[in-house]
C-alpha cells in the first residue's frame, strides 16, 4: 500500500507524478527512501530518490518533525519539478509505456549511453502487441537479422567507447565481438548496407521494407534518447522503390468468391473474413476483431494509425446489409465481438489465412498474388472505377493515398458520403 502522497499533478494525457514512501519497501534499519510514483497508461513505476526518512517523518507528501525538513522538502520539490518539466516537454508522451516514460524523464539527454543495435531491437520487439507478433514480429526479425549479418562483414560501428579497440568491437581471432553501437550508424554505412543488400539479390520491395523497418528501430532509439545524431543516418540513403504489386481482383472474381460452393469449413471461414473485410470498406482484421458490433454503425480509429503522426482519424459509416449475415454468424451476443468459429484471436485467424487464402484465390482463377489485403485494395479500386472521389475512398479506409492526391482531398468527408460510396460499390456486386 502506498501512503503519504502529495505534489500530485495530472496532465491532459493522464500521467501522474506523486511523492510517496512505500511502507513495504524498508531499508535494513527500518527507514524508507522517498520515491516519485509515476502512473501512466494504467501502469505504475517508481523513481527512487536518495532522501531517507522514517515512516513517521513523512506525512502528506512532506517531511516533518526534522530540523532539516525545510531544506529536504525544497530539494524534493526541485527534483519533482525537474522530472515534471521534462515530462511536459516530451513529444507524444501518451505513446510511451510507463517504463519508457520513466527512462525518458530520468535520462533526458542520452537515455542509456552506448546501446548496441541488437539490444535496441530486442527492447523494441518486446513491446509489439502480442496479437500482431505472428506477422509483424517475424518481419522485424528478418529485417534486423539482415543488419546484424551485415555488421559481421561491414561493421557499422568503427570504434569508440566503451570499447577501446576495433578488435574488441568486431571480435578477436574469430570470436564474435560486442556488436554495433547505435551512435556509429552513419550515412556512409547506410549506403554500404543498402549496396550489400542489393548484392544479395533481394527484390527492391524487400529492400525497401527492410530499410523502412530499420528506420523504425533507429527512430525508436532516438525517441528514447538512447542515441542522438548530428546527421540523419538516412539523409543520403539511396533506397530502392518498392515494386507495386497487383493484388486487387476484379468485380467478377470477387463475385465468384462470394458465390462459390465451398465444401471445407476452413475455406468458408477464410471467405467470410475476406468478404467481411471488403463489405466493411477494407477494415483491417485487427480492427474487426476488436470492434463491438452490437450496433448498426461503424465508428473506429485504425489501430495501425492510433497514436501515430498520421493522427487518430475517426472512420464512421453504416454497416451495410451485406455484412450483417456474416456478423450475426460469428458475433458473441454478450460482448459484440466477432470470433470466427474455432479461430478465436488474431494469431489463429492470421495462420488460417496464411494457409488457405491462396486456395480461395484459385476458386476464382486468380493467378497473381492474392492476400487478405486484396479485399481492401479491391474495395478502393472498384470504387475508383465507379468514379468515386479518392478523397471519399481515403476516408472510408482511413488511409491517405499519397500518390496523385487531388486538391479536393482536403475537403471534409461526411459520413453520408461514405455510406453513399460503400452502397454504390456493393451494389456493383449485384448479379444482373
Amino acid at each position: 500500500m502506498v501512503e503519504n502522497a502529495i505534489f500530485t499533478l495530472k496532465t491532459q494525457i493522464m500521467a501522474t507524478l506523486t511523492l510517496v514512501i512505500v511502507p513495504a519497501k524498508r531499508l535494513s534499519d527500518g527507514t524508507h527512501k522517498i520515491r516519485i510514483r509515476v502512473a501512466h497508461n494504467s501502469e505504475t513505476r517508481f523513481i527512487t530518490t536518495d532522501i531517507v526518512v522514517r515512516e513517521n517523518e513523512f506525512k502528506n507528501g512532506k517531511i516533518v518533525h526534522r530540523p532539516d525538513k525545510d531544506f529536504l522538502n525544497t530539494k524534493l520539490q526541485q527534483l519533482y519539478n525537474l522530472y515534471f518539466k521534462r515530462y511536459m516537454e516530451l513529444d507524444y508522451p501518451d505513446s510511451l509505456t510507463c517504463t519508457q516514460l520513466v527512462k525518458m524523464i530520468t535520462n533526458p539527454l542520452n537515455g542509456e549511453k552506448h546501446r548496441k543495435f541488437e539490444d535496441i531491437v530486442d527492447e523494441y520487439l518486446s513491446q509489439i502487441d502480442e496479437e500482431e507478433r505472428t506477422k509483424t514480429y517475424k518481419l522485424y526479425r528478418l529485417a534486423t537479422n539482415k543488419v546484424m549479418q551485415f555488421i559481421g562483414d561491414k561493421l557499422l560501428a568503427v570504434t569508440g567507447k566503451p570499447y577501446d579497440t576495433l578488435e574488441e568491437v568486431i571480435g578477436i581471432s574469430g570470436t564474435p565481438g560486442n556488436g554495433s553501437l547505435m551512435e556509429h550508424i552513419t550515412p556512409i554505412r547506410m549506403n554500404q548496407y543498402i549496396s550489400w543488400l542489393k548484392k544479395t539479390k533481394l527484390s527492391s520491395t524487400t529492400i525497401n521494407i527492410y530499410i523502412t523497418l530499420l528506420k523504425v528501430i533507429i527512430n525508436y532509439a532516438i525517441k528514447m534518447r538512447y542515441v542522438t545524431y548530428d546527421i540523419d543516418p538516412f539523409i543520403t540513403a539511396r533506397i530502392p522503390s518498392a515494386q507495386k504489386r497487383e493484388t486487387q481482383i476484379t468485380v467478377e472474381e470477387l463475385k465468384t468468391i462470394r458465390d462459390a460452393n465451398l465444401e471445407h469449413y476452413n475455406l468458408n471461414v477464410t471467405r467470410d473474413i475476406f468478404m467481411l473485410t471488403y463489405y466493411l470498406a477494407g477494415m483491417n482484421l485487427v480492427d474487426i476483431l476488436a470492434y463491438d458490433f452490437r450496433t448498426d454503425e461503424i465508428n473506429y480509429i485504425r489501430k495501425k494509425t492510433k497514436n501515430t503522426k498520421e493522427g487518430d482519424s475517426l472512420i464512421s459509416f453504416s454497416i451495410p446489409e451485406e455484412a450483417k449475415p456474416i456478423i450475426k454468424k460469428y458475433m458473441k451476443k454478450n460482448t459484440g465481438k466477432i470470433i470466427f468459429g474455432k479461430y478465436k484471436n488474431y494469431t489463429s485467424c492470421y495462420n488460417l489465412l496464411a494457409r488457405k487464402i491462396s486456395q480461395l484465390g484459385k476458386v476464382a482463377g486468380i493467378r497473381h498474388k492474392f492476400t487478405l489485403y486484396s479485399a481492401r485494395k479491391s474495395f478502393v479500386q472498384h470504387g475508383y472505377d465507379l468514379g468515386i472521389p479518392l478523397s471519399t475512398l481515403e476516408y472510408c479506409i482511413g488511409q491517405s493515398m499519397k500518390e496523385d492526391r487531388p486538391i479536393f482531398n482536403y475537403v471534409t468527408i461526411m459520413r453520408k458520403h461514405a455510406d453513399k460510396a460503400i452502397r454504390e460499390i456493393l451494389d456493383n456486386l449485384k448479379n444482373e
